[in-house]
């Protein structure tokens, strides 16, 4: 490669790794193109991308990225899958795809600014997605304000009762 295209290829991936917001660093080998294919057209779909890259390139595009944290893991033959929305659902993605293609397996990746394990990251596919859980939150948030007035209501509608028991005593007496 002419080293004016190296540097293109470089800027270029330098940025891919400043805009997202996770990564997963697999190894592919013994996948043919049919099988690559198929894996970039799906996690295209979710706004992922799944390539290929040279080490030597990919070890000074992540130089002041969050990438960097990986740098040891950058050696044989990588495909990295940058995630820019939602890291669950290309979890769940890509451990589908582990489960079709046993030769595709997980290296290490990150979320945030965390570095995350194969195992961390099939935990991370067995979560739901990130819309199920803000749905849940909104439930519960939801739900303590009318708890609470359900409470309060209760100890008044105890004080009226006593109340009411009170005053019907003195009718009587």
């Amino acid at each position: 490669m002419e080293r004016q295209k190296k540097q293109k290829v470089v800027e270029e991936l330098s940025e891919k790794l400043k805009r997202m917001n996770s990564m997963f660093l697999t190894e592919y080998s013994g996948l043919n193109v049919a099988q690559m294919t198929k894996i970039r057209k799906e996690l295209r779909n979710m706004d992922v991308e799944f390539s290929v890259v040279k080490n030597s390139l990919l070890r000074i595009a992540s130089g002041g990225t969050k990438a960097e944290a990986l740098k040891d893991h950058f050696n044989g033959p990588n495909a990295i899958v940058c995630i820019y929305k939602d890291p669950v659902g290309a979890a769940k993605a890509i451990t589908g795809f582990i489960k079709d293609m046993p030769k595709l397996k997980l290296k290490v990746g990150f979320l945030g600014s965390q570095t995350l394990t194969p195992d961390e990251i099939l935990k991370l596919a067995t979560l739901p997605s990130r819309e199920i859980l803000i749905a849940k939150l909104m439930g519960l948030l939801q739900g303590t304000p009318q708890r609470l007035v359900y409470v309060l209501s209760g100890n008044m509608n105890k004080l009226m009762m006593t109340l009411n028991a009170i005053k019907s005593k003195k009718e009587q007496a």
